[in-house]
């Protein structure tokens, strides 16, 4: 089996990572807009404990000054960073709320 191109090229992937794998960050629920005073740019409110854990309903946009309260200027840093529409989901993918 270890000579075998076959066997190596195929992956498996689990059921509850189907979703993960086939989604982007633009289907998420976490991707919001996050609006400074200048500019919008999009960013993931999934790396903020009480949006992670669903303590708060996720707004579709958020003032930079809310998050800054929240976690500090590293954790907008990091909210910024995170925030890659195009960019395949991460573990922690939601899907939207039904309107």
């Amino acid at each position: 089996m270890k000579e075998n191109n076959l066997w190596e090229s195929h992956r498996l992937i689990l059921p509850e990572m189907r979703d993960v794998a086939a989604r982007t960050c633009r289907e998420c629920r976490f991707l919001v807009s996050v609006r400074g005073r200048e500019e919008t740019r999009p960013g993931c409110l999934a790396v903020i404990p009480c949006y992670a854990a669903l303590r708060r309903r996720v707004p579709v946009q958020i003032h930079a000054v809310d998050i800054l309260k929240l976690v500090g200027r590293d954790g907008l840093a990091e909210v910024l960073a995170c925030g890659h529409p195009d960019d395949r989901a991460c573990g922690r993918f939601l899907g939207r709320y039904k309107k």
